[in-house]
C-alpha cells in the first residue's frame, strides 16, 4: 500500500461516521430511545453508545498494532456491554461525539505513519488471526454500514409512529 492509498483509507476511516448526520437530523431524545417491537432490537441511542465502545476498542487496536505488533487483542460480548453498562441511560449524542474525537485522534496518529511500512503493523485477533493495520481500518471504516440500516429503520418507524 503506497502513501496515497494509506491517506485515502485514513480519510475514509475518519469520515465514515458522518453518514449518521442525516439519519439523526431532527430527532429528539425520545426518538433516539425508541425501540421498535422487534426481537433483539436496539434503540438508535444504543447503537450510538455501542459505536463509542467499538471506537475505543478500535483506537486501542490501532495503537497496539503499531506499538506492539502481534499484540493479542480480546473480543468483547457486545450484548453484555449494552445491558450491563446501561446503554439506555447513556447520552448517545455525547457518545457519538466522543467516538468522532477518538477517530480523529486515530487519524492523526495514522497520518504521522503514512510513510512507514504498514506490513509490520498488526494485531492477533482470537478468531480472525493476524489482522494487518490496513485491514483493521477497512473493517472499522465499514462498521457503520452494519448499524446504519438499523438506525434508518428505527428512524422511519419512529416518524411513522409520530405521524411525521
Amino acid at each position: 500500500m503506497n502513501r496515497e492509498d494509506k491517506l485515502e483509507l485514513i480519510t475514509r476511516f475518519e469520515n465514515a461516521l458522518s453518514a449518521l448526520d442525516g439519519l439523526l437530523a431532527g430527532l429528539e431524545d425520545e426518538a433516539l430511545r425508541f425501540v421498535p417491537a422487534l426481537p433483539e432490537a436496539w434503540s438508535i441511542n444504543d447503537h450510538l453508545v455501542h459505536l463509542l465502545d467499538a471506537e475505543a476498542a478500535t483506537y486501542f487496536r490501532i495503537r497496539a498494532a503499531v506499538a506492539e505488533p502481534g499484540f493479542a487483542v480480546p473480543v468483547w460480548e457486545e450484548e453484555a456491554w449494552r445491558a450491563r453498562l446501561r446503554y439506555d441511560a447513556s447520552d448517545g449524542r455525547a457518545c457519538l461525539a466522543a467516538a468522532r474525537a477518538l477517530r480523529s485522534a486515530a487519524g492523526a496518529t495514522l497520518r504521522a505513519l503514512a510513510d512507514a511500512d504498514w506490513e509490520g503493523f498488526w494485531i492477533q485477533h482470537p478468531s480472525r488471526g493476524r489482522v494487518l493495520l490496513s485491514e483493521l481500518l477497512e473493517t472499522y471504516r465499514d462498521h457503520l454500514a452494519f448499524h446504519a440500516p438499523f438506525v434508518k429503520r428505527n428512524r422511519e418507524a419512529w416518524l411513522k409512529r409520530a405521524g411525521a
